[in-house]
């Protein structure tokens, strides 16, 4: 299926988003102030400022500045000044390696962006291009016959998968550990393991979805959502792959994993659904017997996050049932009233503002036209989440926080709701390619 962007239709709320998301990087200028105010109004400070999608994560803001596509000189300066930060937080202390998101490889991420905005920071980022290739050398996991002991090990938040897309990004300088990367990830899709009598792919993790599941998950679990599952490796080869690197299996390991996903997808109506993750119950009864309810749309779970991975998939094999495979997973969505999606608040890991990126990258190839008008819906739910009063603009949705959070970050913060407004309002697109993290693009 080719690009069938209409590239003469601007969007409903092109103005009005853009002139939010600048409103948006005002409250994020001054690395201290917004350290200082990010949190539960009221209640405890937020996590570490090193952590990228963390309330005070320095380098999460920095990408709004550097992924938003007006060039003012206050921009520039807001980027580079939370940038400075970011880089002083890893060079206080070098936190433990977590994956594309944090720590050092969060600000090498955010040093990425911001050279692709402006062709600077250069020398910065070679420099943080001997970390990760030190890092890939020494951390890489082993292929074993055995179950993962968890999905950090590979997926796109905390694992290889999410790494290895800043490898791809940064071309011949990191070749080999891509194509190491790579290989680890092409071994597991390859192969299986045995669980309680049963076997299963050797991406089963031993641990649980969650802290506190454990009791009830004794057996570990397969992930099926794109943050923490296997749909994250399954964009990385894929994207590797379109962009003329594989390595020997690749091909095989991305026709197994989009297999696994279409014969888990839980049939619903004209379309299909995907759990979050099967438990080894699950599995032994076989897909048949799978009776999940359909969950809200996110980047994270399910659709549309996961209908992305399948189409990086159908664009790098040219596989039109692929293609299907994703527009009929959009069409529980599509068939249902925006307003009953369950989104609560407008980020861009599980609200308003994630789907309608994602979406926005789907409609490229998916003739629908049911998706435009979809996201100028999104985009008037994302900007009525919009409110002077709040000190970022947006809150954050939490479990018994009543009047949300104010967070500044990437993933459930403003920054990243400024960055989605901004792309919908410039024909969907990320300026500088600032999704590549997401495992999206």
């Amino acid at each position: 299926m080719g690009d069938v962007r209409d590239e003469a239709r601007t969007p409903r709320h092109a103005a009005e988003a853009l002139d939010v998301a600048h409103a948006v990087l005002r409250t994020l200028a001054g690395p201290d102030a917004v350290a200082a105010d990010t949190g539960i109004p009221g209640g405890p400070d937020g996590a570490p400022r090193e952590n990228l999608w963390t309330p005070s994560g320095f380098a999460a803001v920095s990408l709004a500045f550097s992924g938003t596509t007006a060039r003012d000189p206050e921009h520039i300066a807001g980027a580079h000044a939370h940038l400075l930060r970011a880089l002083e937080a890893v060079a206080e202390g070098v936190p433990a390696p977590a994956g594309i998101l944090s720590g050092t490889s969060g600000a090498a991420y955010a040093l990425l962006i911001a050279h692709r905005a402006t062709g600077g920071y250069r020398s910065a980022l070679e420099r943080l291009d001997a970390y990760h290739r030190d890092l890939v050398r020494k951390t890489l996991p082993a292929v074993t016959d055995g179950p993962v002991a968890t999905n950090h090990e590979f997926e796109a938040i905390y694992g290889m998968s999410g790494i290895g897309r800043h490898l791809l990004a940064r071309g011949d300088r990191s070749r080999e550990e891509l194509h190491a990367a790579l290989d680890y990830l092409t071994g597991l899709a390859l192969g299986d393991t045995t669980v309680g009598g049963h076997r299963v792919p050797r991406w089963w993790s031993r641990s649980a979805p969650k802290k506190g599941q454990e009791v009830e998950l004794p057996d570990g679990h397969l992930n099926l959502g794109l943050a923490h599952g296997i749909p994250g490796p399954l964009a990385l080869l894929a994207l590797a792959w379109r962009h003329g690197v594989a390595v020997e299996g690749q091909r095989e390991a991305i026709e197994n994993l989009v297999g696994l996903l279409e014969r888990w997808a839980v049939p619903d109506g004209d379309g299909l659904h995907w759990p979050p993750f099967l438990t080894l119950g699950h599995w032994a009864a076989g897909p048949e017997s799978l009776r999940l309810p359909w969950q809200r749309p996110s980047w994270c779970y399910g659709a549309p996050g996961v209908s992305r991975a399948v189409q990086l998939a159908a664009l790098a094999l040219d596989r039109p049932d692929w293609h299907d495979l994703a527009h009929r997973s959009l069409l529980p969505l599509l068939e249902r009233p925006v307003a009953d999606w369950g989104l609560e608040d407008a980020a861009l890991c599980h609200g308003t503002g994630g789907v309608l990126h994602l979406l926005g990258l789907l409609g490229e190839h998916i003739d629908d036209d049911r998706i435009p008008a979809v996201r100028d819906e999104l985009a008037a739910l994302t900007l009525a989440h919009f409110h002077e009063d709040h000190r970022f603009g947006f809150r954050a949705a939490m479990t018994n926080v009543l009047h949300g959070a104010d967070l500044s970050g990437f993933l459930d913060g403003a920054a990243g709701i400024a960055l989605a407004l901004d792309a919908y309002a410039n024909g969907g697109r990320a300026h500088a390619e600032w999704d590549m993290a997401l495992l999206v693009n």
